[in-house]
């Protein structure tokens, strides 16, 4: 995949963002895999659809790392595994949120330069003419 392309940088951030909203969504409640999956992609408003292949294989990263535990629970005839976050998951989880918003004031500050480059108002510049 090519860097020049938006399908690459599309790719990082889906990976990025369902990763921090899984962390999201288990800080808010227990959850097994499919309820899992709608909160992140709720929580993403559609910037990123996770699919399973990238839920799943994060999900068991977390559980190896010790960030997140699973347990069997029985519904009826169904059994579900349920992912909960554990205390070193939950520091995770904060630690992800203070990165993100270290980081959120510099990517607007690029994607302003991207934008005036291109010949479009910068974010503060549309701030100003208002």
């Amino acid at each position: 995949m090519s860097w020049d392309k938006p399908d690459y940088w599309e790719m990082l951030i889906r990976r990025s963002l369902s990763r921090f909203f899984m962390l999201r969504a288990l800080y808010d409640k227990p959850s097994h895999g499919y309820r899992l999956k709608e909160a992140v992609r709720q929580a993403a408003e559609g910037c990123c659809e996770p699919t399973d292949a990238m839920i799943y294989p994060a999900l068991k990263e977390l559980v190896e790392n010790g960030y997140v535990e699973v347990k069997s629970e029985s519904q009826g005839a169904r059994e579900r595994k349920v992912c909960t976050l554990t205390p070193k998951g939950v520091e995770a989880y904060k630690a992800a949120a203070t990165a993100w918003a270290s980081v959120l004031p510099h990517i607007q500050d690029a994607i302003d330069v991207a934008k005036t480059a291109k010949g479009e108002m910068s974010e503060r510049e549309a701030v100003a003419a208002k």
